[in-house]
C-alpha cells in the first residue's frame, strides 16, 4: 500500500517503533501522545482515524513502559 494511503496512526506507530529501536524514549513518548490525539479527536470531515483493532496501540504503551528505566521513589 502506498504510504499516502496509510492511516496517520499507522505512520505514527512506524515512527514510534523506530524511536524505540534507537532508544529515543523522549521521542517515543511524544509519538504515543500524538497517537492518542489522532485516535481520540472528534469531528473533522473524514479525518478521524477509525481504527478498530487497538492491539498495536496497547502494545505501544506497554513497549514504552518496558523500555523506561524504573523511577526512583
Amino acid at each position: 500500500m502506498a504510504a499516502s494511503g496509510r492511516r496517520l496512526s499507522d505512520k505514527i506507530l512506524a515512527a514510534f517503533d523506530q524511536a524505540c529501536e534507537r532508544r529515543e524514549l523522549d521521542v517515543a513518548e511524544l509519538l504515543v501522545k500524538a497517537l492518542e490525539m489522532t485516535l481520540t479527536r472528534v469531528g473533522g470531515k473524514g479525518n478521524v482515524d477509525h481504527r478498530h483493532e487497538l492491539g498495536p496501540v496497547v502494545e505501544a504503551y506497554a513497549r514504552l513502559q518496558r523500555l523506561r528505566p524504573p523511577r526512583a521513589v
